[in-house]
């Protein structure tokens, strides 16, 4: 993400994430937040489409209007401010910045787990709990990626860190080793 995009989402996602903290909505905010993401995975251009000139004015206020309808009152005015703003391209991003200040509040981290073949729901509880214990989080919540490159074995990213356990790894410093 560019310095300026980033600077956007960060100050709309913070904004929004402030005004459901006073409101007292944090919770129903958040839920409705998810649900606007999935409008946008659902339109992947949904963004463009109501910030250039594919659509008249009227049409693009239509639009918005359908979907601040969908939402309670303060996503609705949220979502009213940043067309306003000429931000809706800008809405994945405000999202993702606001689902992690919200991570954040409830000390809840996410983790990136490359695995060659996918986890079962045990092998990712269990997953969740250790890593939550060893990186003195409340909650671990696993965004899992398919590699088979990789093997066999775990990757894991957190927090800028990461934890290579793959059998790909290991074959590469076993070689390695063995040519030095």
């Amino acid at each position: 993400m560019m310095n300026r995009q980033y600077a956007v989402a960060r100050t709309y996602g913070k904004a929004l994430f402030t005004e459901a903290i006073e409101l007292k909505e944090l919770a129903e905010v958040y839920q409705e937040v998810l649900q606007l993401r999935e409008v946008y995975h659902r339109v992947p251009d949904l963004g463009e489409i109501l910030s250039d000139d594919r659509l008249s004015g009227y049409e693009k206020v239509n639009i918005v209007k359908d979907l601040e309808n969908s939402f309670g009152n303060t996503v609705s005015k949220f979502i009213h401010a940043v067309y306003d703003y000429g931000r809706m391209a800008d809405m994945p991003e405000i999202i993702d910045e606001f689902e992690k200040l919200y991570y954040e509040h409830f000390g809840i981290m996410v983790v990136d787990v490359t695995t060659a073949v996918a986890l079962t729901m045990d092998q990712r509880h269990e997953l969740e709990d250790r890593l939550a214990k060893r990186l003195n989080a409340n909650k671990v919540v696993l965004r899992p990626r398919l590699d088979p490159k990789i093997m066999g074995g775990i990757i894991i990213e957190a927090e800028h860190r990461i934890i290579d356990q793959s059998v790909r790894s290991q074959l590469e410093r076993v070689h390695a080793d063995l040519l030095s």
